[in-house]
């Protein structure tokens, strides 16, 4: 279960939108980014996970105080704060964006409810509703993502017709050594710059390492960094395979071009239900893997912005706190970041391309 937490924590609608649409406009270079990930899990492994598993910290920011001094552990939590909830608006309006474009459904509407749905479990149920709400919903991505790439391709030919028109149309990328920072995607901005994103993310990560220490013990928190390596090459290769079937189907009538959709972060749930139009079910199943992505992202940042808040900033200041103010004081903490989280979403919608924004805001806080 801590192992499929870890996975679903940062594999939000986001992913599930922006890395189709990614390699269906610029080719299969994105996918270079799965060179980062057995290093960017090893290093967290094998250095960071062993010290916080004995350390037994509440929040990762407190090592900071042990290492340097309260200032920069405030700075610390602070950094993280602004972080997610950032995050938090662009994947929480991303598959409200997706649903509206394609369904109709209203667009804040989608995103007050799955802002308060999200809130209230989380607030009630802690970590542990966290990590067994997010089981369940990366087995039912996993069911979305793979009911369209096997219908899709079927309906293209199969894959190997797939390749074959991507390979014609050059969407099958070499490895781009070039040196130049400022190239959009290279092996080396990729594979160097994806482990110093995974170290962010799984290494020193509140909302990750909150799953570390839940485990039982040490072993089985190392076991499961080992587990979440393989799942997120699938994840990544899913993705992308979607991609290449969304080009096979659209490459010369872009849905972009001829209006059907207003951006390319759009076009994901557009193919789906172009696909799956004659499958009654498959659409829902695919939005219930969009909104699942959305859920585990919400629920682990709200438990984890909760946790730090209390943890560096609340605690420090009332010590003599008794456990059963902390727990309300939790929930209520869990409470106010979501509601802050709904009001993120509408300067999400003014950030252009959800993947590149998700990147961006990782890649500034993160380093």
């Amino acid at each position: 279960p801590v192992a499929l937490s870890l996975l679903a924590t940062f594999q939000s609608a986001v992913a599930i939108l922006g890395v189709p649409a990614e390699i269906y406009r610029f080719g299969t270079e994105y996918w270079f980014l799965g060179c980062s990930y057995f290093l960017g899990l090893l290093i967290p492994a094998h250095i960071f996970l062993p010290m916080f598993y004995r350390l037994r910290l509440t929040s990762t920011y407190e090592y900071l105080e042990l290492r340097f001094n309260k200032a920069t552990r405030l700075c610390g939590t602070l950094t993280f704060i602004f972080q997610m909830v950032i995050y938090m608006g662009v994947v929480l309006y991303t598959p409200a964006l997706a649903l509206n474009a394609v369904t109709g459904f209203d667009l804040w509407g989608s995103v007050l409810a799955v802002g308060l749905v999200c809130t209230v479990y989380t607030a009630l149920g802690g970590l542990k509703a966290v990590i067994w709400t997010d089981v369940f919903q990366t087995l039912v991505m996993f069911s979305g993502q793979l009911a369209v790439i096997i219908i899709g391709a079927k309906q293209a030919g199969g894959m190997g017709k797939v390749w074959q028109i991507a390979m014609k149309d050059g969407k099958i990328s070499g490895i781009d050594l070039n040196p130049d920072p400022f190239e959009r995607h290279t092996f080396w901005t990729l594979s160097i710059g994806g482990v110093f994103l995974m170290l962010s993310l799984y290494g020193v990560n509140q909302a990750q390492v909150q799953r570390y220490l839940s485990s039982r013990s040490e072993r089985e928190a190392i076991l499961s960094c080992y587990v979440v390596f393989p799942c997120q090459q699938i994840v990544l290769t899913l993705g992308c395979l979607m991609g290449l079937v969304m080009y096979a189907r659209y490459g010369d009538k872009d849905p972009l071009q001829k209006g059907y959709v207003k951006t390319h972060d759009q076009m994901v749930l557009y193919f789906v239900m172009d696909v799956l139009q004659d499958f009654p079910g498959l659409p829902g199943l695919f939005v219930a893997c969009l909104f699942s992505g959305a859920l585990s992202t919400i629920s682990s940042a709200f438990n984890s912005l909760a946790t730090v808040t209390m943890a560096d900033i609340i605690r420090p200041q009332f010590p003599d706190m008794t456990e059963s103010q902390a727990t309300l004081v939790s929930k209520s903490l869990a409470l106010g970041y979501g509601l802050l989280c709904i009001g993120m979403a509408y300067i999400a919608s003014l950030m252009g391309s959800v993947l590149q924004a998700a990147l961006s805001i990782f890649g500034i806080v993160g380093g």
